[in-house]
C-alpha cells in the first residue's frame, strides 16, 4: 500500500505525484505487504524528477524517473541502531 501525502503545497508538487501515482512503480508497491509512505518528492517540474518512500518497517526506497520516462528503483535498509534491552548486544 503506498499512502500519499494528504496535502501538497504546490500545483507542480501535486502534478509530481499524482505522476508517481499513475506509474507500474507506485502498482508495484501497492501489491506489497508493507505499508509505504512517501516521505519526499520533487517540487520541480520534472523528469528528471525523485520520490522517496519508507516502509513501516523502517526500509526506504528512492524512485527516479529520467527524461525518457523510465523509473529506477534503489532501496537503502535502515540499519536500526537502537537494540532492545532484551536483544544480544544491547547494554
Amino acid at each position: 500500500m503506498v499512502r500519499m501525502p494528504p496535502t501538497v503545497p504546490t500545483r507542480i508538487a501535486k502534478t509530481n505525484l499524482e505522476y508517481f501515482a499513475a506509474s507500474a512503480a507506485a502498482r508495484e508497491l501497492d501489491d506489497d505487504s508493507r505499508v509505504w509512505t512517501v516521505v519526499e518528492w520533487s517540487w520541480t517540474p520534472g523528469p528528471p524528477m525523485t520520490i522517496v518512500l519508507r516502509s513501516d518497517r523502517g526500509e526506504t526506497t528512492d524512485f527516479i524517473v529520467d527524461a525518457s520516462g523510465t523509473w529506477r528503483m534503489r532501496r537503502e535498509p535502515i540499519e536500526p541502531k537502537i537494540k532492545h534491552p532484551d536483544e544480544p548486544g544491547a547494554l
